[in-house]
């Protein structure tokens, strides 16, 4: 069942991008899919043995699920881009400034389609807020890698820190779910 959902997202995002891009941003648009992919199938069996699922109802009567592990740290079944970058990002720390570049490069599409792809009851101004922020400390990440190894690693623990803060709103917005 968690594949299938799984291939529905990747196909449900490709086809949305596929329509808004021209021929060559088609290709990499196509060719950041089968990463996205490839990570899936890579942390997707993972993820479900590490993480307790959890289910919460909204308001409207919907329920949703997500998934919390020991360290609070969130993955959500129907927003790939979040629990990619989030595992990813975690990973990343403590490894050499080589391995750490070109893992943080592998996520552009992943931290593109971040603000795409998130769940209906997750979208607050804090949290698309929080979502830009990272997108473009992101960014400023890529267009310095080739900087000293000390400047690169302060960019990537800034893109660090931008996470975190979308990862703590994100969990304020779970609250006020619990709380209602």
């Amino acid at each position: 069942m968690k594949t299938i959902k799984k291939i529905t997202a990747v196909l449900a995002i490709s086809g949305l991008l596929f329509v808004s891009c021209d021929n060559k941003k088609k290709e990499k648009v196509e060719d950041k899919m089968e990463e996205v992919e490839k990570k899936m199938d890579e942390i997707g069996d993972n993820i479900s043995e590490e993480f307790q699922e959890m289910k919460l109802e909204l308001e409207d009567g919907m329920s949703v699920n997500y998934k919390v592990d020991s360290d609070g740290t969130l993955a959500f079944d129907d927003w790939d881009a979040f629990t990619i970058a989030n595992k990813e990002l975690n990973d990343i720390e403590g490894l050499d400034p080589d391995e750490v570049n070109s893992r943080i490069e592998k996520l552009q599409g992943t931290i593109a389609s971040l603000g795409n792809d998130i769940p209906k009851w997750l979208q607050t101004d804090e949290v698309k807020e929080d979502i830009k922020n990272v997108q473009k400390e992101y960014k400023n990440v890529i267009d310095n890698k080739n900087d000293a190894t000390d400047k690169v690693k302060q960019n990537i623990e800034d893109l660090n820190e931008k996470f975190d803060d979308l990862r703590e709103e994100l969990n304020e917005v779970i609250t006020k779910y619990k709380k209602s």
